[in-house]
């Protein structure tokens, strides 16, 4: 083997092990930038989320709300009614003792 051989194989083999290793090092930092940008990504998906559960809570209250009124407002009417039917009943007991 020649000494231009030698020389190349020397040259060669750290030329390539350098550009492998900047390599490595070079896509480490892609790989934590990747890592960042999916982080702010994610939170910011985890403050929308928030966000929309906030509204959507908001919104259910508002509704059971409405609904508690509404059952309450229900309820009144219907002691009306029967209240009104306890006379209508008791008049007509009333008057079924007369007649007898």
């Amino acid at each position: 083997m020649s000494n231009v051989q030698i020389l190349t194989i020397a040259l060669t083999i750290p030329t390539a092990f350098l550009a492998v290793l900047m390599g490595v090092l070079l896509n480490n930092a892609r790989l934590g930038d990747i890592r960042d940008l999916v982080n702010r990504r994610v939170e910011d998906v985890r403050l929308h989320v928030e966000d929309v559960k906030n509204v959507l809570e908001a919104k259910i209250d508002k509704s059971h709300s409405q609904l508690q009124l509404l059952i309450e407002k229900n309820h009144s009417e219907t002691m009306l009614k029967f209240a009104e039917l306890d006379n209508r009943l008791s008049r007509i007991e009333g008057e079924r003792r007369i007649v007898q």
